[in-house]
C-alpha cells in the first residue's frame, strides 16, 4: 500500500465474538479472511487478485468495509459478511484507507490523501456526504470511534513523529495524548466502554503494546518482548 496503511493495524474481533477479520497473504497476494473463534475455522472473504485488506465490521455483524485497489488506486469498499456484494464506496484518483465503522452504522470513517497528505474523513455507509474533519499538512490516519460515538482517536505525524491523538466526532477540540520521541504507529484501539485506549508504541526500542486512560494519563506497558506487538484489538 503506502505510508501510514500498516497492514498489522486490521485484526479484529466481529461484534459477537465468535469470528475475527484480517487481512492474509495466500495466493501471492492479499486478501480478507475470518477466522472462527474458538475453532480457527478460516474462510476466505475476497478473492479479486488485488490488494484486500484493512476490514473492519458493522456494529450488527452483518458487513465488513475494507480497502482495495481492484480498480486502480485503493478505495473503500463494503460487502456482506460472507463476502458477497462488494460494492465501491468512494471513487477518487486518490488513496482511500483504514475504514472504520461508527457505533450506530450510519456513518464510516476513513483516510485519504486526496488533498495532497492525508486527512480523516467520514461519509454515510452508501458513500454519500464525503466530508473532511481535519485539514493539516501532516499525516492524520487510522481514525478509531469511540464506542459512544462522540470522539475519534487517530494518529498523526504533525509533530514531528507519529503520536496519538483525540478529536471530537465533528473534527473540534483536538487533543494530544502522547507525548514520546519514538513511534505510536503501531495500531491503536478502544476499550469497550471507552475509559481506556490500548496501543502500540517503539518507545522501548521495540515495538511493545500499552494502554492508557482514554484522557491519556497513566500510560502502562502490558508486553515485554523482543518481538514486535501490532495491532491491538479490544473484544467486544
Amino acid at each position: 500500500m503506502t505510508e501510514g496503511f500498516t497492514l498489522n493495524d486490521h485484526l479484529v474481533w466481529s461484534p459477537d465474538e465468535t469470528s475475527i477479520a484480517l487481512a492474509v497473504v495466500r495466493d501471492g497476494n492479499l486478501d480478507v479472511y475470518s477466522v472462527g473463534v474458538p475453532d480457527g475455522a478460516e474462510q476466505r472473504l475476497t478473492t479479486d487478485p488485488a490488494f484486500d485488506g484493512l476490514p473492519t465490521w458493522s456494529p450488527d455483524g452483518t458487513r465488513i468495509a475494507f480497502t482495495s485497489d481492484r480498480d486502480g488506486d485503493a478505495q473503500i469498499y463494503v460487502m456482506n459478511a460472507d463476502g458477497t456484494n462488494p460494492t465501491r464506496l468512494t471513487s477518487t484518483s486518490s488513496i482511500e484507507g483504514s475504514p472504520d465503522w461508527s457505533p450506530d452504522g450510519t456513518k464510516i470513517l476513513f483516510a485519504s490523501n486526496r488533498d495532497g497528505n492525508y486527512e480523516i474523513y467520514v461519509m454515510d455507509v452508501n458513500g454519500a456526504n464525503q466530508i473532511p474533519l481535519n485539514n493539516n499538512p501532516a499525516f492524520d490516519l487510522g481514525p478509531a470511534w469511540s464506542p459512544d460515538g462522540t470522539k475519534i482517536l487517530f494518529r498523526s505525524n504533525r509533530d514531528g513523529n507519529y503520536e496519538i491523538y483525540l478529536m471530537n466526532a465533528d473534527g473540534s477540540n483536538l487533543t494530544r495524548l502522547t507525548k514520546n520521541t519514538a513511534s505510536e504507529a503501531g495500531g491503536h484501539d478502544w476499550s469497550p466502554d471507552g475509559n481506556k485506549i490500548m496501543f502500540s508504541s517503539n518507545r522501548a526500542g521495540n515495538f511493545e503494546l500499552y494502554v492508557m486512560n482514554a484522557d491519556g494519563s497513566n500510560q502502562t506497558r502490558l508486553t515485554n518482548t523482543l518481538a514486535d506487538e501490532f495491532g491491538p484489538d479490544w473484544g467486544p
